[in-house]
């Protein structure tokens, strides 16, 4: 934890408190992937209920952990209530997806044609391609928070208040997705190409509205909304300015985070190692890298807001033209 402090936030004047919270954190790693697991595992048999709650389990153990020991801990009870929330997004899982493994019985394997080690290559390349993206798209929050960190105090807060409201519109878009995805993967998997391109089209169409409305919404509304969710005790007034003032950059990106999100499913559930996504994420993050280099010195948060919608358009773009 302390090499990983020093390497992606150097500017910290005091680091000790970051390297707690991050050993802390780290601990929900083996909760996030199970978690991810039976919401794929469930999608995939179209049971949306349980994999939606992981959010409510998730926030509802932070908070928790916070007011039980946030007097004692402080920031860390938070760092905490991460790990908590973690295992609580996996247990609020397991009755469904246990109800889904014990409702069916295994279906027959399916015949190939020669040995079946043949296709794990295949099967461990594809994976790679998704996990690489994942770490890939991950990285440019790690990119803000590197510029972010020798900026003065506060910056990285505000960075993190207004991304997270910011995005609000576009988890809501992509609830449309979600919930389709597995007809655009049966589609794909059955070599019904038309029906699933049309299926991705309307989709992108919607989630394209529903995210420019929410963008709408945010540039017009953004101190109101940061100052009714935050404004209290050592978040003042001005806090609330600045916040809003890089929510509004940020929304310029909202666009692009939604195709992004939107595409890539469709990339990767053709079954097959398609690594033209990781690419083309890699020249969005060599875009916030440089652009965000070059605008923090002038704009400070609001330049790395707008390198992150930069970079996110750029990789959007080249998604769509792939």
């Amino acid at each position: 934890a302390p090499y990983l402090v020093a390497v992606l936030a150097p500017g910290l004047p005091d680091p000790r408190l970051a390297v707690d919270c991050t050993r802390l954190t780290a601990l929900s790693l083996l909760a996030f992937g199970l978690a991810g697991y039976c919401s794929a595992a469930l999608r995939a048999h179209r049971r949306f209920l349980a994999p939606a709650a992981i959010y409510v389990a998730y926030n509802t153990g932070i908070i928790a952990t916070m007011f039980a020991f946030g007097g004692e801990w402080g920031v860390r009870a938070a760092a905490a209530g991460v790990a908590v929330g973690g295992c609580l997004m996996v247990a609020v899982q397991l009755p469904s997806l246990w109800r889904q493994l014990t409702s069916r019985t295994p279906a027959p394997a399916a015949a190939v044609d020669g040995p079946a080690d043949q296709e794990r290559p295949v099967r461990l390349a594809l994976i790679a391609a998704v996990l690489l993206f994942a770490l890939c798209r991950q990285s440019q929050v790690l990119v803000e928070r590197f510029l972010a960190s020798s900026l003065p105090a506060g910056a990285i807060s505000h960075l993190n208040y207004a991304q997270k409201v910011a995005q609000i519109p576009m988890t809501l878009s992509l609830m449309v997705c979600t919930v389709t995805f597995p007809v655009v993967a049966r589609a794909l998997a059955d070599g019904d190409a038309a029906r699933a391109r049309a299926r991705v089209q309307r989709d992108l169409l919607l989630a394209s509205c529903v995210v420019l409305l929410g963008m709408c919404a945010v540039v017009a509304c953004a101190p109101q909304m940061i100052g009714l969710l935050f404004q209290r005790g050592a978040f003042t007034a001005s806090d609330t300015a600045a916040t809003a003032d890089v929510m509004r950059v940020y929304a310029l990106g909202l666009l692009g985070q939604t195709l992004v999100g939107a595409l890539v499913r469709c990339y990767f559930s053709a079954g097959r190692a398609r690594w033209y996504p990781l690419g083309v994420m890699g020249v969005g993050i060599v875009a916030t890298s440089l652009t965000g280099a070059l605008a923090v010195g002038r704009w400070g948060v609001a330049g790395i807001a707008a390198a992150n919608a930069a970079g996110i358009t750029v990789t959007a773009v080249l998604l769509l033209a792939g």
